[in-house]
């Protein structure tokens, strides 16, 4: 790992609420009986790792993969760098393999019109959602969040609403909880849904 990367998956606990996180994710992971789960804006593998150590087979899913793949031991650990070639490679097994996606502060780097082609495929293809991300309705926090990534990874981001993703998870036959988490300035979210079916 550059300096960056080693800094972000050491800190990782001063900016995110990651106890608090794990302390929400167990139990649905073993509630929902996944056996492998999709990592989208896997970055430095940190929870890809954490998921890995729960038993599930993990597919890390990160643009920078392209160019910049992490170095990567684990057997239960497949790297991909484009989540649409992952989303269609899922779409098109046959096996019913009951499968889960993480997304980390992913959403708000996503320009809208490749989030509204995502979200069809992911309330199609999973039974478990689970999304993190800072919420667009705090203003003060949304802002020091914007201020943050633009001097620490030089990007612009998109607002992310939490209630807007609760709706269109429960309209896909999701069953959904939302916990805040604030750390710091930040007004982190965490949403799980739940298939119905």
């Amino acid at each position: 790992m550059n300096i960056i990367d080693t800094l972000k998956y050491y800190g990782r606990d001063v900016v995110l609420p990651v106890k608090e996180m794990k302390r929400y994710i167990e139990p649905a992971i073993k509630k929902s009986r996944i056996t492998e789960i999709v990592d989208f804006g896997a970055g430095t593998l940190f929870f890809s790792e954490y998921f890995s150590q729960l038993g599930l087979n993990v597919l890390a899913v990160d643009t920078r993969y392209i160019q910049n793949p992490p170095k990567n031991n684990n057997k239960n650990i497949i790297l991909f760098n484009d989540i649409l070639d992952v989303l269609k490679k899922i779409k098109n097994k046959k096996n019913k393999t009951q499968r889960g996606i993480f997304i980390c502060d992913v959403i708000h780097h996503l320009p809208p019109k490749l989030w509204q082609e995502l979200l069809p495929l992911i309330t199609e293809l999973f039974t478990l959602v689970m999304i993190k991300d800072v919420d667009a309705a705090k203003k003060f926090g949304f802002f020091m969040s914007r201020v943050h990534d633009r001097v620490i990874n030089g990007e612009t981001i998109e607002a992310v609403y939490p209630t807007t993703l609760q709706d269109a998870l429960e309209k896909g036959d999701f069953l959904t909880a939302r916990y805040n988490m604030p750390k710091l300035w930040y007004p982190h979210f965490l949403i799980l849904g739940q298939k119905t079916d």
